[in-house]
């Protein structure tokens, strides 16, 4: 079968890793530059260039890109973690479609940054599906899913490293069912679905007013390989990268420490209060009873 392949970061190195091994490779299709290939993530760039694969780099409606699918030829396009929409010309192309692979359980969390947004809502079991891909946002036919579940103390670092295999087993599972000719589809729920937008890095502000219970799952959403959940005390950003809820507010008011030792600090929230089991505070000092944690970004 001859597939071209579009992704990023590390979740497309597993993809196409795959695929590549009972499959033609006959493109692969990265993002323009991106800062956090080879750092936060595997390059599928770079990853694809050492293997020896025509590989370039497009976005989602750039003309280059559909003449390049021309030149190639694929029976089947293949999408892991290519964040540009393809226009319906494009996708008519590939005889057999184009399949992607989306880190939710659809219609659940269509859009951008699945993952986050789930763990955000206090999700106990995420997974990926693989869908046709149409002209809607993440709203084609259903092809397969594969459900995973997520403790409470786990964070998007543990979903990650869960959801790493599945995209590659899922990728040969259902490129095998295109082969053998035993693929099934199934509409997608019908309904409202809401379309989660992207996150940024200061979306991981705390509000301390919000309930203990939310911050920590703020915290779970956007822990390593992501920027952090943070806030300020004084002029210095402490990045917290682990935290617990159940405690009951302490003296002081509302983002305020009420508890500190060499280990850990306690800081109240609008409901209950945050223990701080891990964090990174710039100038290094530690925090201390009466500190407040600034809800507000101020610059350093």
């Amino acid at each position: 079968m001859r597939i071209l392949f579009l992704g990023n970061h590390t979740v497309g190195v597993h993809s196409l890793d795959a695929l590549a091994r009972s499959n033609a490779i006959v493109g692969v299709v990265a993002h323009p530059p991106d800062p956090e290939d080879g750092l936060r993530y595997e390059s599928v760039f770079e990853h694809a260039a050492g293997a020896g694969l025509a590989v370039a780099r497009f976005k989602g409606r750039d003309p280059a890109l559909e003449r390049f699918v021309r030149d190639v030829r694929p029976d089947l396009l293949w999408i892991a973690d290519y964040r540009y929409l393809l226009p319906q010309s494009l996708l008519e192309l590939a005889p057999l479609g184009a399949v992607n692979l989306h880190p939710s359980l659809l219609p659940l969390y269509r859009g951008r940054a699945a993952m986050n947004w789930a763990i955000l809502h206090g999700e106990r079991e995420i997974g990926l599906t693989a869908h046709f891909v149409d002209e809607g946002v993440d709203s084609g036919d259903i092809i397969a899913q594969r459900r995973v579940p997520l403790a409470e103390h786990e964070d998007v670092g543990d979903a990650l490293n869960k959801l790493y295999p599945l995209y590659a087993s899922l990728s040969t599972e259902v490129v095998a069912a295109f082969r053998e000719g035993r693929l099934q589809r199934q509409t997608q729920a019908p309904g409202h679905w809401p379309i989660w937008p992207r996150r940024r890095p200061e979306d991981g502000l705390i509000d301390w007013s919000a309930s203990a219970e939310s911050i920590v799952n703020l915290v779970r959403a956007v822990a390593r390989p992501y920027p952090g959940a943070f806030s300020w005390i004084g002029a210095d950003r402490v990045t917290i990268w682990r935290a617990r809820a159940g405690l009951p507010r302490g003296p002081g008011s509302i983002g305020s420490v009420w508890r500190a030792d060499s280990r850990s600090f306690t800081v109240n929230c609008g409901e209950g209060s945050l223990e701080v089991l891990e964090c990174e505070i710039e100038g290094g000092l530690q925090p201390r009873v009466g500190d407040r944690l600034d809800p507000l970004e101020r610059a350093a």
